[in-house]
């Protein structure tokens, strides 16, 4: 066998398991970082979906093209020996990038099929994956290539500043340097769009939908003695979007038993502490009691209804307790 074609087979054996690993690594954070997207805008999309789907959407975009750079350079950097032509670190990028998008749709494929509450099999799995490559295969096939490329890109960058590294120390040097500055460009993508939603809601910089914001709003309800409620405010929208000078409206078997003021005026014999009812203020309570909230074998029909800024009602809680 001529050195030539003899050095590039060592050089494809060394390259590919770093290449295997890195595309593992590279799929599995592409996979984290759905579930991080997920958890960050869950909470908030509701209050602003056009800002907020389009912040999300631009966000995943860049995570996505940066995963797949740090995998492309993780794929060259777990290489200690010296040596590999420039070619083949794109190779082994272009490699990881494509392991990467197969990890990524595999677990976009499981999650799907058992996602859905009912018992699924390898063969629900399997079923899914032929329908898609069937009626999407070349769609899945551009997005794969594309997906490479990008890892290709990371690996030409790292082994194009190795090549120019003094010495091996200068070399290992440089692959961390690039590594590193990857990784925490990704974590600022991460956190810092969140952060930014969630300060400029609380402070009323931005728009929101108070019908669908109201929805979020949560309180509760337990019985800590036989003669005795509290209801408890767990979650409130921003600020802009309860009316605050409005405390909580509640309603005990079809009466009104707001605050002190409203159980006199209708004869519900309980007494409201404080006496300006359930205040709109997340991890407030109100404690009624009395015969009026006495559980004689029949519980109590307890409504609250919050009032939004624009003048719209909704009711958050009817329970039976």
């Amino acid at each position: 066998m001529p050195p030539d074609r003899q050095m590039t087979l060592q050089n494809q054996k060394r390259l590919l398991p770093s290449s295997l690993f890195a595309g593992l690594a590279g799929g599995g954070l592409l996979a984290l970082l759905t579930y991080v997207h997920t958890w960050c805008w869950s909470g908030i999309a509701c209050y602003n979906h056009g800002l907020f789907d389009g912040i999300g959407t631009y966000q995943n975009l860049v995570l996505g093209i940066l995963s797949l750079l740090l995998t492309g350079m993780l794929a060259v950097a777990l290489q200690r020996e010296g040596g590999t032509g420039r070619d083949f670190a794109v190779l082994a990028g272009g490699g990881a990038g494509f392991t990467a998008f197969f990890v990524f749709e595999l677990h976009s494929m499981i999650t799907s099929v058992f996602g859905h509450g009912y018992a699924a099999g390898l063969s629900d799995v399997l079923s899914l994956a032929y329908d898609t490559l069937t009626n999407h295969l070349l769609p899945l096939l551009a997005i794969g290539l594309a997906m490479a490329a990008f890892a290709a890109l990371g690996a030409f960058v790292v082994s194009f500043f190795r090549e120019r590294a003094a010495g091996p120390n200068e070399d290992a040097a440089a692959s961390r340097l690039l590594l590193c500055s990857t990784a925490a460009i990704i974590l600022v993508v991460v956190v810092l769009p969140p952060l930014a939603a969630h300060a400029m809601l609380g402070a009323g910089a931005i728009d929101v939908n108070p019908g669908t914001a109201l929805m979020t709003t949560a309180v509760s309800a337990e019985r800590t003695a036989p003669d005795t409620l509290v209801l408890t405010v767990r979650e409130v929208p921003p600020a802009s979007v309860l009316d605050h000078r409005k405390p909580f409206s509640i309603f005990m078997n079809g009466v009104d038993v707001s605050n002190a003021s409203a159980c006199a005026a209708s004869g519900f014999a309980a007494t409201v502490d404080p006496p300006g009812g359930l205040p709109v203020v997340e991890g407030s309570q109100a404690a009624w009691t009395g015969t009026g909230v006495l559980n004689n074998g029949t519980p109590v029909d307890v409504v609250a209804m919050a009032h939004g800024a624009d003048g719209s009602d909704l009711i958050i809680l009817n329970l039976m307790v």
